[in-house]
C-alpha cells in the first residue's frame, strides 16, 4: 500500500493518451485535445487499434507537424485487440505516473491534466479522479451537460461490489500503480469503468472534479447513447449491455484474489451473485433458455426487473415492449 501512495516531491510525468479505432472523422479534434494540455511534463501517446479508415495516418500527420512542448510517441496494433487488449497495450507503453486517456472522438478541454493532477496530488489517498462531461453530437455541438450528483460521484468499494459503480473513464486519471498492482485487463472486459472502480476503491480513494472537463461525442463508436437514453440501448443491444456487466464483475473476482488484504465473505459472495445473475440475463437475451433463468434472477434479486424485462422483450411486440419498459 505505502508504494502506492507514494508521491514526488517535482512535478510527476503525466502520460495522455488518445486510443482509437476507425474513427478518422473525428481523432483531430481529438488529438488537438491532447497537444492542448497545459500541464507539463506530458508525455502523449497517440494510438490506434489496426484501423482500417486513415485513422493512423493521420496520427502519423499530426505527430510528425507538432511543434509543442509535450512528448509525442506514436504506437499501432498489429491487429485488432479491442477494448481492453487496446488499454492493456497503452498503459504498459506509458512512462507517466499517472495516466489519463481521451477516445478517438472525444475532446479534452485544455486544462483537464492540469486540474486531475492537482486533485490527485492534493492527498496521498486518492489513487483515480474523474469528472463530469459535457455531451456533444457528431459536428460537435453541445447536447447536454451530463451532472453526477454527490451521491453518484462518491465512489465508494461497496457501491462498487454491490451495483457495479463506474468512474467516468471519458474523464479520468488514475496512478498508474494502480493498474501495475493488478496487471492486464481480461481479454473479454467491455465495461472498463467498473473494473477501474474497483481497483482504485479497493487501493486507496478516487476524487470527483464537479466541472465538464471532456466534450464526450454521442452517435458514434460505442457512444451510440446519451445519458437520458440508456434505456434504449438497454433495448436495442440487450446482449451488449449484459456483457458489460458480467465481465466487469468477472474482472473483480479476478482482481480481488491480487489484493493485499481479504474482502468479506459477504462482499465476495455479491460479486459472485452479480455473476451469476449477468449469466442468467446473458441467457435470456441470448434465447437460451428463459424460464429456469428466470426464476433464478427473481430469487437472487427480487426487486430487479432486468431479467423480466429481457424476457417480455423477447415475446411482446416491440412497440408494445418499448411502452411497457418505458
Amino acid at each position: 500500500m505505502g508504494e502506492i501512495m507514494e508521491e514526488n516531491t517535482e512535478r510527476p510525468l503525466i502520460t495522455f493518451a488518445v486510443v482509437a479505432y476507425n474513427q478518422a472523422q473525428f481523432v483531430r479534434e481529438a488529438i488537438n485535445g491532447a497537444f492542448s494540455q497545459t500541464y507539463e511534463p506530458l508525455e502523449i501517446i497517440l494510438s490506434d487499434d489496426c484501423s482500417t479508415d486513415q485513422t493512423f495516418e493521420i496520427m502519423q500527420e499530426m505527430a510528425a507537424e507538432y511543434e509543442g512542448p509535450h512528448k509525442i510517441r506514436l504506437r499501432r496494433n498489429l491487429k485488432n485487440l479491442g477494448l481492453a487488449g487496446h488499454i492493456n497495450k497503452v498503459i504498459a507503453a506509458s512512462s507517466g505516473e499517472i495516466v489519463s486517456w481521451a477516445a478517438g472522438d472525444d475532446i479534452a478541454l485544455p486544462n483537464r491534466t492540469e486540474i486531475f493532477v492537482e486533485k490527485l496530488l492534493a492527498d496521498p489517498g486518492n489513487v483515480g479522479v474523474h469528472s463530469n462531461v459535457l455531451e456533444i453530437n457528431l459536428v460537435g455541438q453541445p447536447i447536454r451537460e451530463r451532472l453526477h450528483t454527490s451521491l453518484e460521484s462518491t465512489t465508494s468499494l461497496d457501491k462498487v461490489i454491490q451495483r457495479g459503480q463506474s468512474v467516468i473513464t471519458q474523464s479520468h486519471a488514475f496512478r498508474k500503480s494502480v493498474f501495475d498492482f493488478f496487471g492486464p485487463f481480461r481479454a473479454d472486459l467491455t465495461q472498463e469503468g467498473i473494473a477501474m472502480a474497483f481497483r482504485e476503491s479497493s487501493l486507496g480513494k478516487v476524487a470527483f472534479v464537479d466541472q465538464c472537463l471532456t466534450h464526450y461525442r454521442i452517435g458514434c463508436g460505442v457512444s451510440t447513447y446519451s445519458g437520458a437514453d440508456i434505456n434504449k440501448r438497454r433495448s436495442s443491444e440487450p446482449i451488449k449491455f449484459t456483457n458489460w456487466y458480467l465481465s466487469a464483475f468477472q474482472q473483480m473476482l479476478d482482481d480481488s484474489k491480487s489484493l493485499p488484504y481479504k474482502l468479506s465473505s459477504k462482499q465476495i459472495n455479491i460479486i459472485k451473485k452479480n455473476i451469476a445473475f449477468y449469466n442468467n440475463l446473458l441467457e435470456i437475451n441470448q434465447e437460451q433458455r428463459i424460464i429456469t433463468p428466470l426464476v433464478r434472477n427473481f430469487f437472487m434479486k427480487p426487486r430487479d426487473t432486468k431479467s423480466l424485462r429481457a424476457a417480455l422483450r423477447l415475446f411482446l411486440p416491440v412497440s408494445l415492449y418499448r411502452r411497457i419498459a418505458s
